[in-house]
């Protein structure tokens, strides 16, 4: 019986979060499976490959890829089983710490927030991955309260680390086991300061041995230039958006649902929970840990201060727990209020009144998918629908590895100029630099030696083909309001090597491809 209502919950989960296998890839999935394909070829981060993430993200993608095969489908698989394993997660720890219904409902809220509350875009993101970890991590402080043991602490302190190598910001969870540790007065001040210190110790010798790793690999000094450098000076960006300085304002829209207001129910639930949980008297059962895991996360939104949506997925896990509370104690309250007749049915319109916007929500965000999944869209037709995402293009992307693919070989390099890493993969073909996007050769804050070392690459590996992209202003990223093909003009070496050494073919969207002149000084 208890094998069949798990196989049932599974089914139900899965199809529940099926729409993530019909998405292709956004500019951000681009840049993780570059990334993974140059791992595949015995590359290693940022020494090989540059990016601003922790390296957790690049592994997981290759991971997909080996597992599933190399495609756009692969890591979406990854994603949708990573889900499902962290909404069984949430519903057992929201079983032992809250309740049954709170799991259940916890999970379920965490399954439709995550799939109808973020985009092809927003979706197999590092931080989304993060969440399972978490969770765990958090049941392992939970099993602490009544068998206080130093090897459970340790296994949250490694669970905590796996979390911080896909976000850095992640590091706040930290601050819940050793809460955990210190606050319980039943046990001996040296057995709580052995817990805190093990789950620390856990967590650094995650962190040390991936540290090792990289300077056995000849790529420690290149994590510490991107990862603590070149991301200290970026993480100060700040572009004038709406609300963008205003963590407060920013946070009631999550909690709103964001782009997709019918998901107030869950944020107005979660409220609800959290009042309930916070208005009771102390007791054993940790009361405290969930909402302060959700005021954790929040403030590693708030320090990144970008308030990208897919920046708020390590909120959902103890955010969709609370709503489960905040569900079951209005449904308490009914019940107290009026007679059972009565309770049974504003309980039924109260379910109802939660359900349907929930229902509609999941429509609108995943009704086109679904039509895929059923057959009554045509591939190509489902995935014109991703011809233009604000100045990213599928089609063009599509279009312009059709093109490398059929004018060079597969050992051919290429090389675009340009915040487009998803035509490296897309084209199958080798990045002539690590430098897979132009973002750390535009900003005033990165070092001048890149821009030699990226010259030094072009005439080392030759690339067939060189693209140069208009239209991609990312203020955001570069603090700069022109595109790729303007910044161009601040590379006479470069702008000299593409008019002496290539010869432009064509135009596509947005793409003026150049092709090795064959001859030339590089030919």
């Amino acid at each position: 019986m208890v094998a069949a209502a798990l196989l049932l919950a599974l089914a139900a989960g899965a199809a529940l979060l099926s729409p993530l296998l019909t998405y292709p890839f956004g500019r951000d999935q681009g840049v993780f499976a570059a990334a993974a394909d140059v791992l595949s070829g015995g590359g290693v981060p940022y020494r090989d490959v540059w990016d601003v993430k922790p390296p957790g993200i690049f592994y997981l993608y290759w991971a997909s890829f080996t597992l599933f095969g190399r495609s756009m489908l692969a890591p979406r698989l990854l994603d949708l089983i990573w889900m499902l394993a962290t909404a069984g997660a949430v519903w057992h720890l929201g079983r032992r710490l809250l309740s049954a219904w709170a799991g259940g409902a916890g999970a379920f809220f965490f399954l439709l927030w995550y799939v109808a509350g973020h985009s092809f875009w927003n979706t197999t993101q590092p931080d989304g991955f993060a969440c399972l970890p978490l969770v765990l991590a958090a049941s392992a402080v939970a099993a602490t309260e009544d068998r206080p043991r130093s090897w459970t602490a340790f296994a949250c302190g490694t669970l905590v680390a796996l979390a911080i190598l896909l976000k850095f910001t992640l590091a706040a969870f930290l601050a819940l086991p050793i809460l955990a540790a210190i606050l319980p007065q039943g046990h001996h001040v040296s057995r709580r300061a052995v817990r805190a210190a093990a789950c620390l110790l856990g967590c650094g010798i995650v962190l040390a041995a991936v540290a090792l790793a990289m300077w056995r690999a000849g790529a420690l000094h290149d994590i510490i230039e991107v990862l603590f450098v070149w991301n200290a000076e970026y993480s100060r960006l700040r572009v004038p958006v709406p609300m963008a300085a205003d963590p407060v304002g920013q946070t009631l829209r999550f909690l709103a649902g964001g782009s997709h207001p019918l998901l107030f129910p869950v944020g107005l639930l979660a409220v609800v929970g959290t009042i309930d949980l916070m208005a009771r008297p102390a007791s054993g059962r940790m009361r405290w840990f969930v909402p302060t895991w959700a005021l954790l996360m929040m403030a590693s939104v708030w320090v990144q201060g970008k308030y990208y949506t897919y920046h708020w997925l390590p909120v959902l896990p103890p955010l969709c727990l609370l709503a489960g509370h905040g569900m079951r104690a209005a449904g308490a309250l009914l019940r107290r209020s009026a007679s059972r007749p009565a309770a049974i049915a504003l309980c039924a319109v109260a379910v109802l009144s939660v359900l349907t916007p929930l229902a509609l929500a999941y429509w609108r965000s995943v009704g086109w998918p679904l039509r895929h999944l059923a057959g009554k869209v045509e591939r190509e037709a489902f995935l014109d629908r991703y011809d233009r995402y604000g100045d990213f293009s599928l089609g063009a992307d599509r279009e312009v590895a059709a093109f490398m693919q059929g004018s060079t070989l597969p050992s051919d390099h290429v090389f675009v100029w340009g915040f487009e890493p998803l035509i490296y993969f897309l084209a199958d073909r080798p990045p002539a630099s690590r430098f897979i996007y132009t973002v750390p050769l535009v900003t005033q804050w990165s070092p001048t030696e890149w821009r030699a070392e990226l010259l030094r690459d072009l005439a080392d590996r030759r690339p067939a083909i060189i693209v140069v992209t208009h239209g991609d202003r990312l203020p955001w990223m570069t603090g700069r309001l022109d595109d790729s093909a303007a910044q161009l003009a601040e590379y006479p070496e470069l702008k000299t090597l593409l008019e002496t050494s290539y010869v432009p073919d064509r135009r596509i969207e947005d793409f003026d491809i150049w092709v090795l002149r064959r001859g030339g000084p590089l030919g």
